[in-house]
């Protein structure tokens, strides 16, 4: 009994220490807003995601004091995960992989006129899941990252097959051509640098694939270019009024029901390096259409296939968040570079990291909570700015929407291999289309593929 009041007793005066830290810090309140202000921005720029923005903010990890520099490059991470559904929702084009499951209901929903509500919505479910997450951080992430390290190569491989399996038998174009799409993404990923290995394959002496096949090059030529180009040769206007009519009125409550679900799959899913982001949003949607009464509503703008993904997705990113303070075990390259970041301030993560330095560790979780509260206002207030966007013409839109995928995709690629390939996808979207194919596999693959190799690999090497 004495030592359980102890141990609450050291829990509260570290809860109170960290809570102390943040209240008198004002600075510390408007930098924590500049971080979330400036992710949104990024994850709006294609190709210019947290980790160039993150980047260039880095060395003020040397002049600012540990909690005020580790919050505000948090910031950036969490406020990219929102930032990139603006431009999914309204212009069918992500900004980062994590985003492509929102477009899906988002964009069509957007041109049914309902641009506002599903910005709003998808505002309101990233809250959610980040606050959730963020609260299940607190009470179960200590034993629950613990746990994850039991989840060695070969369980995480077997979760990345069975989340490939999942979006591949229940996309559009059925399970034969959501499995062509599997092998496909797997192929477009092999191309480049061995992720083992090092050794350069299959460039088949190209300039083009020394560096292998650029992330923002695919989803911009998929969702981007090659929208754009199987729109362009028919009437815009026709397009916008059958998906206006197909655009469902809002369904409070089974959003709400699906944002919880994706929460905690989101959250599940960043205490383990899996690829947590785009295997939740991905995971989500396909839970959603599978637990819904009408799934033939997914694709012209289910509000469940909205609010689960983006909930799923900003829980990710807040849950990963565990792994890191408490193991030192990063989940992505974000947190990897939060991790060096560490480092420079002489934090060292662990489990006993909440008890060496309560202030940092709890005004880091309350910086966290804040955050949050900072991207729902953001969130909220510019919904109506960003759906007049949406009103636009397609013929002043259309030049916006190519000027972002290759501007983006060369900013992505860092050259012009970036816009070449960024055309080919554009290219190859459109044939896939017209053969009743959903890419939603072939990117899921192709992001995935890397790291299953390797876990793969890492399987076969350890039962040797």
């Amino acid at each position: 009994m004495e030592a359980m009041f102890t141990a609450d007793a050291s829990l509260f005066s570290g809860v109170w220490a960290g809570l102390s830290v943040v209240i008198a810090s004002p600075e510390l309140w408007l930098l924590v807003l500049a971080g979330v202000f400036l992710g949104m921005t990024v994850g709006v720029l294609p190709g210019f995601g947290p980790p160039a923005a993150m980047a260039l903010l880095f060395p003020l990890v040397y002049v600012l004091e540990p909690l005020t520099g580790i919050s505000l490059l948090a910031g950036i991470f969490y406020g990219a995960k929102y930032g990139g559904a603006v431009t999914s929702i309204l212009m069918g084009i992500p900004g980062e992989a994590d985003a492509v499951a929102t477009l899906f209901e988002g964009h069509p929903l957007a041109l049914g006129g309902r641009a506002k509500e599903a910005l709003t919505a998808a505002t309101l479910a990233s809250f959610a899941g980040g606050m959730g997450a963020t609260l299940g951080m607190v009470l179960l992430a200590p034993v629950l990252s613990r746990a994850a390290l039991f989840f060695g190569p070969s369980g995480r491989a077997a979760i990345m097959a069975g989340a490939l399996l999942l979006v591949a038998f229940t996309s559009p174009g059925g399970a034969r051509r959501g499995l062509a799409m599997v092998f496909l993404g797997l192929a477009l990923a092999l191309p480049g640098m061995d992720p083992v290995y090092g050794a350069a394959r299959l460039t088949f002496g190209s300039w083009q694939l020394s560096g292998g096949v650029e992330l923002t090059s695919l989803l911009l030529g998929v969702f981007g270019l090659g929208d754009l180009l199987d729109a362009l040769p028919g009437p815009a206007a026709t397009c916008r009024e059958k998906t206006a009519e197909a655009a469902p009125p809002v369904r409070v409550r089974s959003a709400a029901m699906a944002a919880l679900r994706g929460s905690l799959l989101g959250f599940a899913a960043g205490l383990v390096p899996c690829g947590a982001g785009v295997t939740a949003s991905f995971a989500s949607h396909a839970l959603e259409k599978r637990l819904s009464r009408h799934p033939e509503r997914f694709g012209r703008g289910a509000w469940e296939g909205l609010t689960g993904p983006e909930a799923s997705n900003n829980a990710a990113a807040m849950a990963s968040f565990a792994p890191l303070l408490l193991l030192g075990l990063p989940t992505n390259p974000i947190m990897a570079a939060l991790l060096g970041a560490l480092t420079i301030v002489g934090v060292v993560p662990g489990p006993s990291l909440p008890g060496d330095t309560p202030a940092f560790y709890w005004g880091l979780i309350f910086c966290l909570f804040m955050g949050n509260l900072f991207l729902l206002m953001l969130g909220l207030c510019l919904a109506g700015f960003w759906a007049r966007l949406a009103r636009m013409p397609f013929r002043l839109l259309w030049p916006v929407i190519l000027l972002f995928c290759l501007v983006g995709s060369y900013v992505g690629a860092d050259g012009i291999a970036g816009p070449v390939q960024c055309l080919l996808f554009g290219l190859l979207a459109v044939f896939l289309k017209r053969q009743g194919c959903s890419p939603a596999p072939l990117v899921l693959a192709f992001v995935l593929g890397p790291r299953l190799e390797t876990h793969l690999l890492q399987t076969l090497l350890s039962c040797w």
